[in-house]
């Protein structure tokens, strides 16, 4: 089987000690760029679009994420590498079901969710990817890479098309996380997967540095302050120009 059809699994039985990039080596900061280029552009032609083709785009976005995903089953089912960590409930994965619903509803809560969860999300897997060990030629790297793009290219059209986010509704969103995270942390210990990152750092950094702060055993502990040290910055900037606004008044 060609090295195309790897999957990370496979290439880490296979050649342990191969390892394409490192983190923010300059092939990784070109990429990186390229799709920060990719996301910029989208946004400005989106900004220039009517409601009508605006909903039409974020429709086609919708069908893009979905078939990204199948991509990934399709090819690892058809070479005998399925395996349970594919079933869409990372965050990641999930959030492709937010955007498909967000593309028919286009309400609040779900833009919300998208602007605090997936853009993190997305962004610090472009920035701190896990599949390192795939050459960048490859199904499951092309995969990773698009799908996490287009993750933090969609709520990123929502805010060029007018949405702004709202601190107010992030209890909700906190409540909605917590939601998940409990039958997915015991689905995690049935089916030995790694969804949410509940069960293992995965070669994270960032998680990595969060298990040395807590231990091995509690680094999830970790999330919430890492999360809501990301919201402050995400959310100042909204919340000054809301003030802003009122002062103006």
């Amino acid at each position: 089987m060609s090295e195309f059809w790897y999957t990370k699994s496979t290439m880490d039985k296979l050649n342990p000690d191969y390892i394409n990039f490192e983190h923010f080596s300059p092939i990784h900061l070109f990429v990186t760029a390229l799709f920060i280029g990719i996301i910029i552009a989208a946004m400005l032609y989106y900004r220039k679009l009517d409601e009508k083709a605006k909903q039409k785009f974020l429709y086609i976005m919708s069908a893009l994420l979905i078939a990204d995903e199948l991509w990934k089953h399709i090819g690892s089912l058809a070479t005998g590498q399925w395996e349970w960590e594919f079933v869409p409930l990372h965050l990641c994965s999930i959030n492709i079901f937010v955007c498909v619903i967000n593309s028919f509803k286009r309400d609040d809560f779900t833009s919300e969710v998208l602007y605090s969860v997936c853009i993190p999300g997305a962004s610090l897997a472009l920035l701190m990817p896990t599949w390192t060990n795939l050459p960048y030629w490859n199904f499951m790297s092309l995969h990773s890479n698009s799908v996490h793009v287009l993750l933090a290219m969609y709520p990123l059209l929502l805010i060029a098309g007018g949405f702004k986010p709202n601190f107010r509704r992030l209890p909700k969103v906190l409540l909605l996380l917590i939601c998940e995270c409990v039958p997915i942390y015991f689905l995690n210990k049935v089916l030995d997967t790694n969804f949410f990152f509940l069960n293992g750092t995965a070669g994270n950094p960032v998680l990595k540095i969060l298990a040395s702060i807590f231990g091995k055993e509690f680094y999830f502990i970790g999330f919430l302050p890492l999360l809501f040290a990301l919201w402050f910055f995400m959310y100042l900037p909204w919340y000054l120009a809301e003030r802003k606004q009122k002062v103006l008044q």
